[in-house]
This record gives structure tokens, C-alpha cells and sequence, in this order.
């Protein structure tokens, strides 16, 4: 049965016991614009918090967003649970392709553009993380590392690895895809994914750090 977004936020907080000013903490947005999404006008949802809200909740990102899909992604967990991941039997799985990120100078990409609907298709890949996600690549900044109309799958749940790639989200709205140079207990060092520039970040810029597990050609996408 298809729902309204405030159909689900309605449903999602009285199931949780959430509050309008529980979810704005959690998203880091203002108490009016989850009111929006409680009692509209506003009909949809951008990608970064409904990512929050499943962390925090269990119900599935993509579900919060446009109502596609199954209604809970996994049990609401903490952070310990989520360090059994990794011992985790990784299973073929069908992750949702979830927006559009493009790609400019040095790495950085523009604010996510969610798709009409809160998802286009999905890839299907072997993870153990509940949470991963795809993401459309346009640009051909990162050629031929990552190219134009390709698919970076993110785990959120995995610890990135030194020499791999990584998504990054700095505290003052900057993100980039970037190889992980080394990870220290005050400092992060990454470089551009072609070579060359390195750049370091103290690690109070940083918002997170996520493992960007595979890059996927357009072959492999599926409908949903």
C-alpha cells in the first residue's frame, strides 16, 4: 500500500516514541522542517537523514524516503552491535542505487541529488553491511578511477582500510571521494583518487568517514 512521507514519519514516531525535536537533533536540521515532514506541505526527504534515522531507528532509508521497499532495514542497534560486521558472513545482496553525486575538481562532489522517488534501482554485490548504499557518479574528474554514469557502493557500517577509497564528509559541508592515506587518533590523511594532491584534516573536520567498497559499471544495475 503506498503511504505518504507524513504517513511514515507519523507511523516511525509513535512506533519509536520520537519526538520532533528528537529527530531534528539526530538529523542536525531545524524542528520546523521535521514538522514539514510530520504535517506536510513537504512530500519528500533528501538521502542524508533518512540514512540518520535508520541508524537510529532500524527503518530502512530508502522506505523513509519514498516508501519503496522493506519497511525495516535491520534492528535498531548500537554502536557495539555494529562491530560484529565485520566477522559477518558477506552475503550477495540487492543495494539501492540512492542518488547522484557529481563529481567535481580535487574530489569534491555537489550536495547529493536524490532521485525522484528516493531511489533508482539498485546493484547487486556481496556485503555484509545492512547499510550500504549506492550512489550514480557523474563527472570525469576521478577518469579513469571512477567514471562518468558508474556506481560507488558505500558501507557505513565497515572500517574504512588504508589505500582503499573513501567517502568523506567534512563538518563544514565539504564532501569528497578520496584514497585513505592513514588514519590517526587526531589526524586524517587522504589523497586525490587519480594521484597527486594529499590533504590532511584534523579529525574535528570531520563529520565522517565511510568505505567506499566497490565501484560498480552500469551493467550491473537493476530495476526495482
Amino acid at each position: 500500500m503506498s503511504t505518504t512521507l507524513q504517513e511514515r514519519i507519523a507511523e516511525l514516531m509513535s512506533t519509536t516514541g520520537m519526538k520532533v525535536g528528537d529527530i531534528a537533533e539526530l538529523c542536525n536540521i531545524s524542528s520546523s522542517a521535521v514538522t514539514q515532514w510530520k504535517d506536510g506541505p513537504t512530500k519528500s526527504i533528501t538521502l542524508e537523514p533518512a540514512i540518520k534515522i535508520e541508524r537510529a531507528t532500524g527503518y530502512s532509508a530508502l522506505w523513509i524516503a519514498s516508501g519503496k521497499g522493506e519497511k525495516m532495514a535491520r534492528p535498531a542497534s548500537n554502536e557495539e552491535d555494529d562491530a560484529e560486521y565485520a566477522g559477518e558472513v558477506k552475503k550477495l545482496k540487492r543495494v539501492p542505487i540512492v542518488g547522484t553525486a557529481k563529481l567535481g575538481d580535487n574530489g569534491f562532489y555537489e550536495e547529493l541529488s536524490p532521485i525522484s522517488g528516493g531511489g533508482d534501482g539498485a546493484v547487486e554485490i556481496v556485503t555484509a553491511d545492512p547499510r550500504a548504499y549506492g550512489l550514480r557518479v557523474r563527472g570525469q574528474s576521478m577518469f579513469p578511477a571512477i567514471r562518468d554514469g558508474w556506481y560507488v557502493i558505500v558501507e557505513p557500517s565497515a572500517t574504512p582500510a588504508t589505500g582503499e577509497y573513501v567517502l568523506v564528509k567534512l563538518s563544514n559541508g565539504k564532501k569528497m571521494v578520496k584514497e585513505l592515506l592513514y588514519r590517526r587518533s587526531t589526524s586524517v590523511e587522504v589523497m586525490s583518487v587519480n594521484g597527486g594532491e594529499r590533504l590532511s584534516f584534523d579529525v574535528t573536520e570531520l563529520e565522517s568517514l565511510e568505505a567506499v567498497s566497490a565501484v560498480i559499471p552500469p551493467s550491473k544495475w537493476i530495476p526495482i
